[in-house]
């Protein structure tokens, strides 16, 4: 892959920045709202809790998903490996040592210790507290994340022997001439930030959430939930796997075949980034649902012995 070239693709669809954050937060609220309103009553009110310690630009359950970016900004580093988990992909079976599968620290730990938390039988009785307001904003960030495969994988060769940090240090040149990291370019999807109908300012105007309440049932609509119904909606490990599958299979491949524009690709990519913010909508809604429930029974628990 050295010295190799690719000509980026214009695309109106946005993952995984702060439009694919909010897109996949926007069709969980519109599944919740069709399907669990009390679910999603309780996680907007989780939501409400923390926005005091906030810069007022995530006080809504759909700008709340891009939190755990807006506080990187702050020096704040300690959740920085709860975003991603790196499953090598290393194709010349390279010796590698990989310190966060020895830690264990990474986005599958962050879901689950997320969801430790807001179902902690010890603290039925109060559903309010900092860290369940905080593991809220976790639970819609990082399950966005995992819906990008970068966020899932390092690739591993002799030209990064250590890693590539799921694209980060891979360079590609987009049609203007700019080098930019591979992971960037799969979070933004060819970097179509300047147009006024791909990005939103946040705090967002009632304008824009309209524009997102609108986009996400077009993309319910053209992906309905229906499809994906043998489809694993609660284990994270899972869909880290099939994150990892999907790097491996299709995004990687596309360095090693050609540097040259690909329409069929393009139209791929596309599909493939669309398709994966209404899975990831639709998993951020289920597990909320399975924790609400699971609140719900303690929450009963504690009556019955009091």
């Amino acid at each position: 892959m050295n010295g190799l070239i690719i000509w980026a693709f214009l695309s109106v669809v946005q993952c995984w920045w702060d439009m694919g954050h909010m897109m996949t937060a926007q069709i969980a609220k519109n599944q919740l709202r069709d399907t669990r309103p009390d679910v999603l009553a309780w996680a907007d009110s989780l939501v409400q809790d923390f926005n005091s310690l906030t810069d007022g630009r995530t006080n809504t359950f759909v700008e709340a998903a891009v939190w755990m970016d807006d506080i990187k900004e702050t020096g704040t580093s300690f959740l920085n490996d709860w975003h991603y988990t790196d499953k090598p992909i290393n194709p010349d079976g390279l010796l590698i040592k990989i310190e966060d599968q020895g830690r264990n620290i990474n986005s599958i730990y962050a879901i689950n210790q997320a969801t430790a938390v807001l179902t902690n039988s010890k603290t039925a009785k109060n559903r309010h507290t900092v860290f369940k307001a905080q593991m809220m904003r976790v639970l819609l960030h990082v399950i966005g994340d995992m819906h990008q495969p970068l966020h899932d994988t390092t690739f591993w060769n002799d030209t990064f022997p250590n890693g590539d940090a799921g694209g980060n240090f891979m360079k590609i040149q987009l049609k203007n001439g700019t080098f930019v990291n591979f992971h960037s370019y799969w979070d933004s999807v060819s970097f179509t930030m300047a147009s006024n109908t791909t990005y939103m300012a946040r705090p967002l105007s009632q304008s824009d959430h309209e524009y997102l309440d609108k986009w996400s049932n077009d993309i319910i609509q053209k992906f309905p939930i229906n499809k994906y119904s043998n489809y694993d909606m609660t284990n994270p490990a899972v869909w880290s796997f099939l994150g990892f599958r999907q790097a491996q299979q299709f995004v990687y491949p596309m360095l090693q075949k050609s540097n040259n524009y690909n329409s069929d690709y393009e139209k791929q990519a596309i599909e493939f980034c669309q398709e994966n913010l209404a899975i990831g909508g639709y998993r951020l809604a289920s597990k909320l649902i399975e924790i609400y429930d699971q609140i719900l029974q303690n929450e009963a628990k504690v009556s019955i012995t009091e």
